[in-house]
């Protein structure tokens, strides 16, 4: 099979970080790799350092959900299912490209398009796989203008933001996640006018730094990796919130293919009483308003650890220093709040601190 022209340094670094430091692929071992049409470049990157590719063709797959004929999706085909049971590493990318026209599939399409998801985790787990997914493959030209950049540029991105160390990001994920798990508050200030304060109750901490080990294969999904990543994930139950937090990132929603940007969220008594938004109010109140219980209550936030990370969409919450915080649902990242709703805030180049210890800097992890 042709992949295309010479590999990038770019794709050929990030082929290097991941398969040899992130899922430490060993002499001998075997590597699966899915790709699409639009992700050949990159593959051909992966596939220099292996020897097994897995290919989607975009056009069939979309005559397939066009004919309605979504039986074959139910179950792996059983030369998946072999590699995945048999492969040591596994390299995923997104696609198809046209991520548009996918996410307006109706939700019961797209359902049956992916049934197979179940049991190709199932598969993973019992052979022991470890793996990635390269969200670059959702970021084609069409998608990455949506949110404002083009598709070269927001690719770039990403290949930087993938390539970095994972054991660098992983040990400043640790200390992070030493101070929250032993502290009670947490207080995050800017000269924009953020200062908002919340109690650490029920803490459920961890880091993703792409780094796929035995701890993080007992969780379900955590056979896979994502690429981009490096965040301190924390979910909090009980926050008690209070305070003004002005967002000075923008957040973006891939499925819905939305920018929330311009937010203000004021919080008193651990609850969400006042916003505004200077894109994405509509999108966050249509949400909102079927929330359920829980929708109005801080119970996540992340600290970002990738110095490549600024605005590397989808993974924009990796920026080193930034915190993202967001109301409702956690369980997600071990808590207990069920509310049907996420939304999201993030500012970068804040002061956070623990029980008033600095823990972030100017945006810098001290």
């Amino acid at each position: 099979m042709v992949l295309g022209a010479a590999v990038s340094d770019s794709a050929a670094s990030l082929a290097r970080t991941v398969l040899r430091k992130n899922l430490a692929v060993g002499k001998g071992e075997s590597v699966v790799i899915e790709t699409w049409p639009h992700t050949l470049e990159y593959a051909r990157a992966f596939v220099e350092e292996t020897r097994r590719l897995l290919y989607e063709d975009e056009t069939a797959w979309w005559e397939a959900v066009g004919a309605k004929n979504l039986g074959s999706f139910a179950k792996l085909s059983k030369a998946e299912k072999a590699a995945v049971g048999k492969a040591d590493a596994y390299v995923h990318f997104f696609g198809p490209e046209d991520q548009a026209r996918l996410n307006s599939l109706p939700a019961a399409v797209r359902e049956k398009a992916f049934a197979f998801n179940e049991e190709w985790y199932d598969t993973a787990h019992k052979g022991g796989l470890r793996g990635t997914r390269m969200s670059i493959g959702i970021m084609p030209d069409d998608f990455a203008a949506r949110f404002g950049t083009t598709g070269p540029k927001l690719r770039e991105k990403l290949l930087r933001a993938g390539s970095v160390d994972a054991s660098m990001m992983a040990r400043k994920g640790e200390k992070l996640q030493t101070a929250i798990e032993k502290g009670s508050v947490v207080r995050i200030r800017h000269s924009n006018g953020t200062d908002l304060t919340f109690r650490l109750r029920g803490v459920h901490a961890r880091a993703d730094t792409g780094i796929v080990d035995a701890a993080s294969k007992k969780r379900r999904y955590g056979v896979l990796s994502n690429n981009p990543t490096g965040l301190l994930m924390v979910g909090v139950d009980k926050a008690s919130a209070a305070g003004t937090l002005v967002g000075n990132r923008a957040v973006y929603d891939t499925v819905a293919a939305k920018r929330f940007a311009g937010t203000t969220w004021k919080f008193e008594a651990g609850k969400l009483t006042k916003r505004s938004f200077g894109e994405g109010a509509k999108e966050f109140e249509e949400a909102f308003a079927k929330g359920g219980k829980g929708r109005e209550e801080l119970s996540y936030f992340s600290i970002g650890l990738n110095p490549e990370g600024k605005e590397a969409a989808p993974a924009e919450d990796t920026e080193e220093g930034a915190v993202l915080i967001s109301v409702g649902n956690n369980t997600f990242a071990g808590g207990t709040n069920k509310a049907k709703m996420r939304g999201f805030v993030m500012i970068a180049g804040a002061d956070v601190e623990i029980d008033g210890k600095p823990i972030i800097s100017g945006g810098r992890i001290r």
